[in-house]
């Protein structure tokens, strides 16, 4: 499964807990997953686009703390989809089977 996917997966995340929270953490949540859901489908046509789901990532680490959410479990939630978001945009994604497949060149 590509990081790009995971990243997919964690915006959805981001996005139903963003549906159930209130005020400051309702946009937050709601705004940075759909930010990284739209980034993370950018980013499977360039790599330049996965640095932007590190930056969004790292937000949704900080948010909870930055708007004191009032509920425990949108803020762990915001924290570890956060989390896995920075790993899954920092993490190399594999070369395509046409490349493994041709082994390394000799000269």
């Amino acid at each position: 499964m590509s990081s790009r996917w995971v990243n997919v997966a964690m915006s959805l995340l981001l996005v139903f807990a963003g549906l159930f929270g209130r005020g400051a953490e309702q946009a937050s949540d709601l705004g940075v997953g759909l930010t990284i859901f739209l980034v993370a489908f950018l980013a499977m046509a360039g790599v330049g686009f996965r640095r932007l789901n590190t930056v969004l990532g790292t937000w949704a680490v900080l948010s909870p703390f930055v708007f004191a959410y009032p509920d425990r479990v949108p803020g762990w939630t915001a924290i570890l989809a956060g989390l896995v978001v920075i790993v899954a945009s920092l993490w190399p994604d594999r070369p395509p089977a046409r490349l493994r497949a041709a082994g390394p060149r000799t000269a």
